[in-house]
């Protein structure tokens, strides 16, 4: 396979992002995958003409790759998504597209999305001049956070403590004459100084880290100084994560979650999220992980188009698709009879399902409509496994668990206790790890031998 990066800058290590192009560049290498770096102002585009590719780079041709990775996040111009387009409509494999590349580097838009769709995200406002800062404390309240709605690695991010403070930035800013457009945040106090950032690649979360300030200032970032620890995430969030990525239409992408009072907020979406803290926390190998997926679905998107999302397959499956599930309720227009006949279908697709499993492959109809849908659901989502989140700390956690659970069943015999209150102390005791291998977050003992299969692969790949 041949493929590219596209990347704004110099390849200058000093620069933050360069070091992250070159784990790129080495784990292509060992999964043999020819994968060049470059620059998207480089580029001679032609629209217009002939021939179905018509590109140059640096002034001589070049051969269309099987894909492209673009790595310029919030710094993405125009031209870059003209180049971008234009490679879409030729053909080449994205990852991600132009439409929501525009659509993540602009702060406001990417929240305006996301509430469309109802996730949640913080209060927000788009600042104006002049600052019409009672609005503003009513809306929002204080301390208040101001963002520019282009920005990465925390920059361009403040906090104003109280409505005096707020004014004298808001006075600085209309006296100089301030162009940059910015967005008004309210402060979600549960999450200072720390938020989630869920890496999700494919529809799937592979790996996540809690950022935490060191500091005690508001910003958790790591680029800023700030520290990454491995995060197992709650189903609730990785739920609420892949969502942001479907909505968004992110084949890989970092969400960073707050901590909310109530449950969690979206505070941010990254089309190309920096990774090298993430690695070093989890122990992934992000871009290794990143390139295995786009390897094990290549076939799958250019022999057609990619698979439907879940709730599509499985509205196509049931109920005929949407035009079916809402021709269903304009019959049943009482919500009884609507619940009988949806439940009907879903009994029957159930069925079905099992009998695509249960039954042998030459007496299942696989054109079926249940064929279909089963088959788009498990090539689309199931086929590849990049359950990559480390589970490093819960088997240290688990270790220490079982040492002090097997020192507390020895103590009680130790002591002289009675035979009969031994015993029962010592049963107490050993149940702790099986408990902690059982319960929350997200299945420790599932998750334990999934995390060793990936670091597995890590190793061979190495």
């Amino acid at each position: 396979m041949r493929g590219w990066i596209l990347f704004q800058h110099e390849l200058d290590p000093s620069i933050p992002e360069v070091p992250e192009v070159f784990r790129f560049q080495e784990a292509a290498g060992a999964l043999g995958i020819e994968l060049h770096v470059l620059q998207p102002h480089s580029f001679e585009l032609v629209v217009g003409t002939g021939g179905d590719w018509a590109i140059k780079y640096g002034g001589r041709p070049i051969d269309k790759p099987d894909f492209v990775i673009c790595r310029t996040g919030a710094e993405t111009d125009y031209f870059t998504l003209a180049l971008l387009r234009h490679f879409q409509r030729r053909g080449v494999r994205l990852v991600n597209g132009p439409a929501t590349i525009e659509i993540v580097s602009d702060k406001l838009h990417t929240l305006q999305t996301l509430n469309r769709a109802g996730l949640p995200i913080p209060r927000t406002m788009l600042g104006t001049f002049p600052i019409d800062i009672d609005l503003v404390e009513r809306e929002l309240g204080f301390p208040v956070i101001v963002k520019t709605l282009k920005g990465t690695r925390g920059a361009g991010v403040l906090k104003c403590e109280d409505r005096s403070q707020f004014e004298d930035l808001a006075g600085l800013l209309e006296s100089a004459e301030a162009k940059a457009d910015f967005i008004l945040q309210h402060y979600v106090r549960a999450s200072h100084g720390r938020d989630v950032r869920v890496l999700v690649v494919g529809g799937r979360v592979i790996a996540a880290m809690e950022r935490r300030s060191l500091t005690g200032g508001f910003k958790s970032n790591v680029s800023l100084g700030g520290v990454g620890v491995a995060y197992n995430p709650p189903p609730e969030m990785a739920e609420l994560a892949v969502q942001a990525a479907d909505v968004l239409e992110l084949d890989i992408t970092g969400i960073d979650i707050l901590f909310d009072e109530d449950g969690y907020r979206i505070c941010e979406a990254n089309s190309a999220p920096g990774f090298q803290g993430l690695e070093r926390a989890t122990g992934l190998d992000v871009p290794t992980a990143i390139l295995e997926w786009v390897v094990s679905t290549q076939a799958a998107v250019q022999d057609r188009a990619p698979a439907p999302a879940e709730s599509t397959a499985l509205a196509d499956m049931v109920f005929g698709g949407r035009t079916g599930l809402r021709a269903l309720s304009d019959r049943n227009d009482e919500f009884r009879r609507f619940a009988n006949a949806v439940g009907l279908r879903m009994l029957a697709a159930g069925i079905g399902c099992l009998i695509q499993g249960s039954f042998p492959r030459p007496l299942v109809d696989r054109r079926s409509p249940t064929g279909i849908g089963l088959r788009s659901l498990f090539e689309g989502r199931a086929k590849v496994d990049l359950t990559g989140l480390n589970d490093r700390a819960h088997e240290r956690t688990l270790l220490v668990v079982l040492g002090v659970a097997i020192w507390a069943a020895v103590m009680p015999w130790l002591a002289g206790a009675t035979t009969v209150i031994s015993g029962i102390l010592s049963i107490m005791a050993l149940i702790f790890p099986a408990v902690f291998l059982l319960t929350s977050p997200a299945g420790r003992f599932g998750a334990g031998r999934l995390g060793s299969g990936a670091g597995r692969r890590r190793r061979n790949n190495r």
